[in-house]
């Protein structure tokens, strides 16, 4: 009996690992250099009146570090070409479903700021599609990054 339970066991644990190493094959590798343009809509302030605001911008996702369905890298964005970047630091998980469902928090190191968005993605034909929500101002777009390739 014991070296049925010993079989059953082996064969229990060889099938999660099997199962584990295909959900991880299933990830894309997202490393690299994504970019893309947006118009986002921002809540009125005292400053600017009833209306919502909205403008242009672009967002660099630079995704230096991926392990397996995890990754972490700077998140930049601007409101054009002439301002300075603004970083944050950009950490995600890629669904183990197969999905190509990512999920993603930018946060700053100041803890003043702490977590700035939550982002929610989908990597599809090549291409990353985000709906990108502030919690800190209220902003929100939506943007298809591509990657950069040099």
């Amino acid at each position: 009996m014991t070296r049925y339970m010993t079989a059953g066991a082996a064969a229990l644990a060889t099938s999660l690992t099997l199962g584990t190493a295909a959900l991880a094959d299933t990830s894309p590798d997202l490393r690299g250099t994504w970019t893309g343009t947006y118009t986002k809509v921002s809540p009125s302030r005292t400053a600017t009146g009833d209306a919502p605001r909205f403008h242009d911008g672009e967002w660099l996702l630079d995704i230096q570090k991926q392990q397996e369905n995890l990754f972490w890298g700077p998140s930049m964005w601007r409101p054009n070409s002439d301002a300075d970047w603004r970083v944050y630091d950009a950490t995600g998980t890629i669904s183990l479903d197969g999905s190509g469902t990512i999920g993603l928090v930018e946060s700053s190191a100041d803890p003043e700021i702490g977590v700035n968005a939550l982002v929610d993605a989908k990597y599809q034909d090549g291409k990353i599609y985000a709906d990108f929500r502030s919690l800190r101002r209220g902003t929100a777009y939506s943007v298809v990054l591509e990657r950069q390739v040099n």
